[in-house]
């Protein structure tokens, strides 16, 4: 669930409207008041058609619901066409990279901001109990991290729109609950953070964070591999499987940021047994079709023994310039050094790799 505020206009009043979400952006609860005791509630179909379910206390006429519906619908828009980007970063040279592919990203979708953040003592990795600071000698200092955030931000606005503006936040949160609250605040549609690997103690330290934002983001999560430059995405893979696919597909979100980059989608399932459908998968390869085919997009059904593989070699035959999946997917929540697929997407490919939650 996700809340937020929309402005519209019922006859001649202007009205403010708290909104929260449920059901992957198909109930939408209306309220003028914090716990309203008798609020609207709206339905939202996939195709993107509005269906009053309880018109509440208030008395707002068809035409002044439909305002209302519109107004929710650009907000979801800018939201998951990511207008505002945050870009956590750690300076360090896949951080960098992760900002700079972000800023040429801005420009294919025309963002209006990007937020460059860096918790400068909060730096975590894993333990047996969660997550625990790293020592001392790990910390940012204030005036430091400052420093490099505007050098940062300088080198940025030479690869932006003018009308993008560039800004900064530093703080010494706890990064993953702090992303969350930057979300929140500044309406952020996409999180970008860059990934690297060179040793142990820096794939704990980057892919812990990486791990846990990815399961708990309430925005998109973009991961860009160390040496991935930005290319203009016109062709996106979603790696899906056939399970539970109406009830875990956040569709809405997928479908806006992909139109949003006017960009060509290829659906990709793969499965590493021979032979037929089951039954059960005939009825979700029926469902998958329900979603997406309004989208016009390809259809791929491939028998792979290694589904990492299957997935970066199809990606690269295709020519596509990113992979989205969603982290229920084929394993990812799994520890950050086991070998499930995600993860190792996450490591091994040379594509970045976009992240839907399921509760989007």
């Amino acid at each position: 669930m996700e809340t937020f505020f929309v402005k519209f206009q019922a006859g001649s009043l202007d009205l403010s409207a708290i909104i929260t979400t449920a059901e992957h952006y198909r109930r939408f609860k209306v309220e003028m008041v914090t716990n309203e005791r008798d609020p609207i509630v709206l339905d939202r179909s996939v195709k993107g058609d509005w269906t009053i379910v309880d018109r509440g206390q208030r008395s707002l006429s068809d035409l002044d619901f439909q305002e209302l519906e519109r107004a929710i619908d650009e907000e979801l828009y800018k939201f998951y066409s990511a207008r505002h980007i945050l870009v956590p970063t750690d300076f360090s040279e896949s951080g960098d990279n992760a900002a700079r592919y972000a800023a040429g990203l801005s420009q294919q979708l025309k963002s209006t901001k990007i937020i460059l953040y860096h918790s400068y003592e909060s730096i975590l990795m894993p333990s047996t109990t969660g997550s625990a600071p790293v020592g001392p000698g790990f910390s940012e200092s204030e005036a430091g991290s400052l420093k490099k955030l505007k050098a940062l931000k300088l080198e940025l606005e030479q690869e932006v729109l003018a009308e993008t503006k560039i800004e900064t936040r530093h703080d010494d949160r706890t990064l993953v609950p702090a992303v969350n609250i930057l979300v929140q605040q500044l309406r952020a549609g996409m999180v970008v953070v860059g990934m690297k690997g060179r040793n142990a103690l820096q794939r704990a330290i980057i892919g812990s964070n990486a791990m846990d934002l990815a399961k708990s983001s309430l925005a998109p999560l973009l991961v860009v591999p160390s040496g991935a430059k930005f290319q203009k995405i016109e062709r996106v893979v979603f790696a899906c499987d056939l399970k539970e696919v109406l009830a875990y597909t956040p569709v809405h979100a997928i479908r806006t940021f992909v139109n949003a980059l006017n960009a060509k989608l290829l659906i990709l399932n793969i499965d590493p047994r021979r032979g037929d459908f089951e039954i059960d998968e005939l009825r979700q390869l029926s469902a998958l079709h329900e979603l997406w085919d309004e989208q016009k997009p390809g259809y791929h059904y491939i028998d792979h023994e290694e589904v990492v593989d299957g997935i970066i070699k199809f990606a690269d035959r295709e020519a596509a310039q990113l992979v989205i999946t969603i982290p229920r997917i084929y394993g990812f929540i799994e520890g950050l050094f086991h070998q499930s697929v995600s993860n190792r997407l996450a490591y091994h490919t040379h594509l970045p790799l976009m992240l839907f939650r399921t509760g989007l």
